[in-house]
């Protein structure tokens, strides 16, 4: 059989016209592919702008119960320091019974673990913001959970002294509060010498310094967050 140069040429302009029809169909499909998956991308950064404003909702109430604590210690200290007896036993053992340090922040991981596992995390072009979330979300999480155990352990000794050795016994209304309810004192004993002794001034020297660690960790998580919601807002708008 034989070729000539114009069936030659029609196969090659043939054959280059399927070949590019067939490449145009795989990046037309490619790019529809990719839109998609930046639209899902956008739609869970999104989602993940409205998780950072919850978290900071609980971070701010947190740490406000930190400063509260600071507040706390620092007038039953005061009045230690003194002993002018400035205070009432009674307020005295109430303020002791509002002393709480053992909230612990639990950031909403959800939204985070799917830009992960979807791929949609690498599809993020802005590399402030990849940087952040992981700094977020690894680091800083592994250090609140630490730092939060922490505090947990310490607050089981510290009640299970002061309590005992005041004897305080309190009501709890679990349906007020935020978080842990509402405590009122019903009862309580009051230890003249153990409020005057080095090892309860200790106990409150102590929660004083884990509540303002806390509070510092929290702050730092805190400004974290709000500049990775502007970098999110970068992401999506562009």
């Amino acid at each position: 059989m034989k070729f000539s140069l114009k069936n030659i040429q029609s196969y090659l302009i043939n054959s280059f016209v399927i070949l590019f029809s067939v490449i145009l169909s795989f990046y037309i499909e490619g790019q529809r592919d990719l839109s998609s998956k930046n639209s899902d991308k956008n739609k869970l950064i999104t989602d993940l702008i409205n998780t950072i404003d919850e978290d900071q909702k609980q971070l701010e109430y947190i740490k406000s119960e930190m400063n509260k604590t600071v507040k706390l210690i620092n007038e039953i200290q005061a009045d230690i320091n003194s002993k002018n007896n400035n205070l009432k036993k009674v307020d005295i053992i109430t303020k002791i019974s509002e002393i709480k340090v053992s909230y612990s922040f639990f950031p909403q991981e959800g939204i985070f673990n799917q830009l992960i596992s979807t791929g949609s995390f690498e599809l993020i072009e802005n590399e402030n913001l990849k940087l952040l979330l992981l700094k977020i979300y690894n680091h800083q999480n592994n250090r609140n959970y630490a730092i939060s155990n922490l505090i947990d352990m310490f607050s089981i000794e510290l009640y299970n002294n002061v309590y005992q050795k005041f004897r305080i016994d309190v009501n709890v209304n679990n349906m007020e509060g935020e978080i842990y309810g509402v405590s009122v004192v019903s009862d309580f004993n009051f230890n003249d010498e153990y409020y005057y002794s080095d090892e309860f001034y200790g106990f409150l020297t102590r929660t004083k310094t884990y509540a303002n660690l806390y509070s510092r960790l929290l702050n730092d998580i805190s400004e974290n967050y709000k500049q990775a919601k502007i970098y999110s807002g970068y992401e999506i708008n562009d």
